[in-house]
Order: C-alpha cells, then sequence, then structure tokens
C-alpha cells in the first residue's frame, strides 16, 4: 500500500472516530471525504482484490443493498454502508473496512464515477423515474450517462429490471448482462422510446418499439408484486451470482423502509417518501384509515415540488388524513383539487395531538423521515 494512501487512511479513520464518540455522529462520510482529499486514487486502491457490488436507482437502493448484504454475510465480512450514504465519499469510508466482499449504495449521478474506480464485479440497476428535477435532469439524461457507463465496463456484469426501458436501454450497451422482468408494469415516463425515440407500444405493461427494445425477452421472467418484492427478488439474483440461495421468506415491511416509532399513545408507521414512484407505491400499500402526510422541499428533499401534481391521491378518499410540513400548504391544495378532504396542522406535534392513540401511518419527505425516526 502506498505511503500517501496509508497516512490518509489514518487521518480519515482517526477523523471517523472523532466523529463517532465526540459528535455522536455516524461517522459514514467525513472520513471518506478527507480520506478522498488526501488519496483522490483511494477508491481504485482499496477496490483491488475485492469484490464489489453497487446498487443504485431512483428507489429502493437502501433496502435493496441491506437485503444483499444480508443474504452475502454467510459468505464472511461484508463492507457496506450502514446508513445508506451513497455519494463517493460513501464508498470510501464503505471501503476503509477490511474485507472481501463490498456492497455498496450509489446515487444515480455518481454511479459512473464509483463504476470506473472500483471497477465492479457486479452492478445492480433497480429503476430510473423522475426524482429531484433542480439536480437529476430528466430521466433520459441520466439514462444516456448509464449507457456510456456500462459500455465502458467490459469485465463488469450489469443486472436490471427491464420492466423500467431506461434500464433496457443502459442494458443494451452491456458486455455482460442479466435481464429480469417482472411481467411488465406502467412507466410514467415511458411514452417515448430511449433508444429511437420513436412511440413505444405498450399493452398493459409489455412495451416495444421500433428498434427493438421490448421487455418480453428477459433472462429472467419473475412473479410480479410491490416495489419491495421487486428489490427484494434482485437482491436475491445477485446473492444467487455469488453462489447464496434463500428462502422465499422476506419482511416486504422492512424492503418497504417501514419504520415503527411510538410516541406517547400514538404508534406510527412511517414510509419515506421522496419523488412520484414512491409517493404512488407507499400510497397505494396505505392500510389505516388515520393518515399523516408530510412534505418539506429542503436540497435533499428536492427544491423543486412541482411533482406531487403528477401523483393521484384517490386511495386517500374517506380516510382522515392530515398534512403538515415546509411545503404542506401546497400539498393540502393538491389534495383540494382532487376532492381528498385533509386537515392542514402546523407540525408533526399537532399531528399526535390530534389523533391522541391508536395507530397512523405516515408518509414522509426524506428530512422528515430522518428528523423523526432515524
Amino acid at each position: 500500500m502506498k505511503t500517501r494512501l496509508r497516512f490518509a487512511l489514518l487521518v480519515a479513520s482517526t477523523a471517523g472516530v472523532i466523529s463517532r464518540k465526540l459528535l455522536r455522529r455516524p461517522g459514514e462520510t467525513l472520513p471518506g471525504r478527507i480520506l478522498l482529499e488526501l488519496a483522490p486514487d483511494a477508491l481504485r486502491e482499496l477496490s483491488k482484490n475485492r469484490r464489489i457490488v453497487l446498487v443504485s436507482g431512483t428507489n429502493g437502493k437502501t433496502s435493496t443493498t441491506k437485503e444483499i448484504v444480508s443474504l452475502l454475510r454467510v459468505l464472511g465480512r461484508v463492507a457496506t454502508s450502514p446508513s445508506g450514504s451513497n455519494l463517493t465519499r460513501g464508498s470510501a469510508t464503505a471501503l476503509m473496512k477490511r474485507s472481501a466482499l463490498a456492497v455498496l449504495e450509489v446515487d444515480e449521478l455518481h454511479l459512473p464515477e464509483v463504476v470506473k474506480a472500483t471497477n465492479p464485479e457486479y452492478v445492480l440497476l433497480l429503476n430510473l423515474t423522475r426524482d429531484q428535477l433542480h439536480r437529476m435532469h430528466e430521466v433520459k439524461r441520466v439514462a444516456d450517462r448509464w449507457r456510456t457507463m456500462v459500455e465502458s465496463a467490459p469485465t463488469t456484469e450489469f443486472i436490471g429490471d427491464i420492466d423500467d426501458p431506461f434500464i433496457n436501454y443502459a442494458l443494451q450497451g452491456a458486455h455482460k448482462s442479466t435481464s429480469v422482468s417482472f411481467g411488465g408494469r406502467p412507466h410514467q415516463d415511458g411514452a417515448v422510446c430511449p433508444a429511437c425515440g420513436s412511440y413505444m407500444d405498450w399493452s398493459g405493461g409489455k412495451y416495444s418499439s421500433e428498434c427493438g427494445l421490448t421487455n418480453s425477452a428477459a433472462d429472467f421472467e419473475l412473479e410480479a408484486g410491490t416495489a419491495a418484492h421487486r428489490n427484494s427478488e434482485l437482491a436475491r439474483v445477485v446473492a444467487k451470482k455469488f453462489g447464496v440461495t434463500a428462502s422465499s421468506e422476506k419482511n416486504l415491511r422492512e424492503m418497504e423502509r417501514r419504520v415503527e416509532k411510538s410516541f406517547g399513545s400514538v404508534k406510527a408507521s412511517f414510509r419515506l417518501t421522496k419523488n412520484p414512484a414512491s409517493w404512488s407505491e407507499a400510497l397505494s400499500g396505505v392500510e389505516n384509515n388515520r393518515v399523516a402526510l408530510i412534505l418539506n422541499a429542503r436540497e435533499v428533499d428536492g427544491i423543486d415540488t412541482s411533482w406531487i401534481w403528477d401523483i393521484s391521491f384517490a386511495s386517500l378518499a374517506g380516510k382522515e388524513v392530515l398534512v403538515t410540513g415546509e411545503r404542506g400548504i401546497d400539498l393540502a391544495y393538491r389534495l383540494h383539487v382532487e376532492g381528498i378532504k385533509a386537515v392542514l396542522v402546523n407540525n408533526f406535534d399537532d399531528v399526535i395531538s390530534h389523533f391522541g392513540s391508536g395507530e397512523i401511518e405516515v408518509l414522509a419527505a426524506y428530512t422528515a423521515f430522518h428528523g423523526l425516526v432515524m
């Protein structure tokens, strides 16, 4: 190991200890940030002689990464970022841990850089949907970056859910790939083929294009289900590449990123919701008649919340709905336009006071979710 890298690791590790012990923070970003400042080639050096899996997509990265880690632990220690730190510095911090295996969650825009630096054995591509427009731009733009990334990684096997036409488009350039379908599903941004620009022919969840892009010829056809089910199955596809098989039993509530927490006599079940796809998935799974929605618009939430008009809230009809958050008034108006009765309150304390006792479901933006339950 190079002297410069050894020194950088020592300084970064010390910073991590200080962050955890004195500042009581997770210490999963600061060490990586320092490491990359002192040794810019650290990702490449720390990836040598290791089996690495990268996981990326608009939604489901954290839960799917954790599922893969839990499956592969039968083979030994697995380096990862427990908190889901998914920028380059998070990958650097994770790779500071000694292990033969590493499973890393990676942000969509940072994925090409991390693939180039780490030369992973496998990359799992979950989905691409509209997200934070101030940062992610349009879906096709990210898909183009991924297509270029895939073409330039000849030794990496890319695994993807091709019911998402943008994932299918990216995989077309792969030297090694495994495609998976769950019988098809509609895609909100899938009117035009990302490969040739023609209008796609959709029949239910199946699509085809003039250029031949289709999800009717996957390597594996698996049982349809919720996003949590699909991501769990994709995690198992990755595990099988390592010779690890597991039963089909799974904790879908954990895969859905449900977190339960009590506030006095109120027991709240939280779901993380951060873009149209995750909101739609969460809304379809609401079982309780008492629901709270929290919408913020900080940097990590997405400053532009116009995407709330892309979601149908019809499933909330007849339920007791409270709305709060920094952009709660925007969400309350959106519900009003759709004919959904909702009460706008100042903060989450008011939500708890209103319901008083019993069980509620909470759909929360990223900063609200982490502020209340993490």
